[in-house]
């Protein structure tokens, strides 16, 4: 909250305590030595503090003040001399004492209406002075009426009971007006400080489960930052161990290329063994022959011995013995061959298992090179995790900073909350200096303008009932919150589903209560926006161009966003009694009833009028 706007700055080392809010009531804060440490923008408008260093003496800008003429605990101190505004409230506290001088206007009426009690014909300048001084140029008691005035202003009493003689005069009903404009003021800011004194704790509370909250995120991201860098590191270990296994993975594939090779070339070495024992073979085979060729001759040989007689038993014992060769070598042939065929058969096996391994080696290395791409795309893939990893690491460690921003932030706005709650309590008090009427429907225009408002609200959600009950407009077109800006008109102008219908049922309803008292301004319907599909007929003459004149002769089908527009068709209050100044320039009461349509809130009927 800004604490003094254009005001002094706080030196250095006072208490955020000190500050005190941006109000229209003009506050100090003096220490315990007499000193002004802190004044908000109206004080320093009113004592000329703008460009003041403080703190400075309060004897100075405050008539001579002495703090030892104050009360321990609080109440009010007026200045030595004949001026009634030269006068202030104050309330002690652990700092020193919140002061409250009186409002510039109320100043001015103090100062006039003691002019005028003393001088009929003194000169006065405030506009609710001015008609009273003028009747009372007149008057045969005009120094009964200032007394009386003068009395309630310097009580701060705005609830202005004026004596028989007077309050039926030109003067006594304007100096009604003028208190009534300044009692409903006052009571809507006592209205504001009750409601913000009852959110300020809410919103103390809600910033400290927001803190907690935010607390408990920063460590939980933390732990979440801690955990994304193990991570990141468990990435690169992995990384790092893909590719030893990778490499081993290239050797073990050269390794098993170099068996194919060497696999190959046994296969082709023991083929060539196994055709050389082919040959051996065919040799034995010849062998084998001869052996028999020989045994059939030693036969021969025999036969042709015995037919011989003595003559040829020499030569029948070499053909024996030429036959046991032949059978030996027949026999030995025998043996050879079965050697050679088990081993040209052993030779065979073994090919076919050099060309089994060689082929077994080679689906190995193409596994190994398989297994060894597969690596290296895993790999690539934890390098782009890792990135990935790396980047959430930074973002998360981002959010953490952020967070710890954000206690900063939260603990800032708990002290300008707890200063908000200070600034409240002394809003509410200050404007207690105000005795207030104790109801406003005690005034008789307030009264008669509740009383048609509420006929009017009524008969009006009925009509929108009635329309949507024969199918003259949908529920939905009804309360449609859907506005097309009408191009080239300032203020701007709208248009909406409803719009046709409220031209039509709308001004039957409006216009008697418009011209129900010549004191009311306008009696108008409005949806929750401020939206006016259908102002009165007086203001919706047709647009020349002129800025200034469409401002005040044509407003229908604008949306009115000021404090009191936008909240007439909002609330759902049984009334609510609002004084404002207009875009016009018109000091306005506005009276406000919600309007209901089939038991749903559509918006509100308001009445502006003034009091005098």
């Amino acid at each position: 909250m800004s604490t003094t706007g254009s005001a002094p700055t706080l030196t250095e080392g006072q208490a955020t305590a000190s500050a005190l809010p941006d109000a229209p009531v003009a506050l100090l804060r003096l220490d315990r030595e007499g000193r002004i440490v802190a004044a908000n923008r109206a004080a320093s408008d009113l004592l000329g503090l703008e460009d003041a260093v403080l703190p400075v003496p309060a004897s100075g800008p405050l008539w001579g003040l002495d703090v030892g003429e104050l009360a321990r605990a609080g109440g009010v101190w007026a200045a030595p001399g004949d001026d009634p505004a030269r006068r202030l409230r104050y309330q002690a506290d652990d700092e020193g004492w919140i002061v409250s001088l009186p409002h510039a206007e109320t100043a001015t009426l103090m100062r006039e209406a003691a002019l005028l009690a003393g001088n009929t014909g003194a000169t006065v300048t405030h506009p609710l002075l001015a008609p009273l001084a003028q009747g009372l140029a007149g008057a045969s008691t005009p120094l009964e009426l200032l007394a009386h005035v003068n009395d309630t202003l310097a009580r701060c009493d705005l609830a202005l009971e004026l004596p028989a003689a007077h309050a039926e005069s030109e003067a006594g009903r304007r100096l009604a007006a003028g208190f009534g404009n300044l009692a409903e003021a006052v009571r809507q800011a006592v209205s504001l400080s009750v409601q913000l004194a009852a959110d300020v704790p809410k919103v103390v509370g809600e910033n400290d489960e927001l803190a907690q909250q935010t607390r408990a995120q920063a460590e939980a991201l933390e732990t979440v930052l801690a955990a994304t860098r193990r991570l990141r590191k468990d990435l690169d270990e992995v990384r790092r161990e893909l590719e030893e296994v990778r490499a081993a993975a290239v050797r073990a594939d050269a390794d098993a290329r170099r068996g194919g090779e060497a696999a190959r070339a046994l296969a082709a070495a023991m083929e060539q063994v196994e055709a050389r024992a082919a040959r051996a073979g065919e040799v034995i085979e010849v062998i084998d022959s001869v052996a028999f060729q020989t045994n059939i001759l030693s036969i021969n040989a025999g036969i042709e011995a015995a037919h011989a007689g003595e003559a040829g038993r020499g030569f029948a014992v070499v053909a024996s013995e030429i036959r046991r060769l032949a059978e030996r070598a027949a026999s030995a042939a025998r043996d050879v061959r079965a050697i050679v065929g088990g081993t040209v058969e052993a030779l065979g096996e073994s090919a076919d298992s050099a060309r089994h391994t060689g082929e077994v080696l080679a689906g190995i290395g193409q596994s190994l090179e398989g297994a060894g791409a597969a690596m290296e795309s895993v790999a690539e893939r934890i390098a782009s995790q890792g990135e990935e990893v790396m980047a959430i690491d930074r973002a998360v460690e981002q959010v953490v900073g952020l967070g710890h921003s954000n206690l900063q932030h939260a603990a800032h706005v708990a002290e300008l909350s707890e200063a908000l709650g200070q600034g409240v309590a002394t809003l509410h008090d200050c404007v207690g200096l105000f005795r207030l009427p104790p109801d406003p429907m005690r005034v008789p225009r307030h009264a008669r303008v509740r009383e048609l408002a509420e006929a009017g609200a009524r008969r009006i959600g009925m009509a929108l009932a009635a329309a949507v009950a024969d199918g003259r407009i949908g529920a939905d077109a009804l309360f449609s919150r859907e506005y097309k800006q009408i191009p080239g008109i300032d203020p701007p102008k709208y248009r909406t589903p409803f719009d046709s219908l409220c031209d039509r049922i709308l001004p039957p309803l409006q216009e008697p209560i418009a011209n129900a008292e010549p004191w009311i301004v306008f009696a108008i319907s409005a949806n929750p926006d401020g939206y006016v599909p259908t102002h009165n007929q007086r203001y919706c003459q047709p647009m020349t161009g002129d800025r200034a004149k469409d401002l005040v002769g044509n407003r229908t089908k604008r949306i009115f966003g000021d404090r009191v527009g936008r909240s007439v068709g909002a609330h759902t209050d049984p009334y609510r009694l609002q004084v404002y100044r207009r875009d016009t320039g018109q000091i306005m009461f506005d009276l406000s009833v919600p309007v209901y349509v089939d038991g749903r809130h559509w918006g509100g009927f308001r009445i502006g009028y003034s009091l005098e």
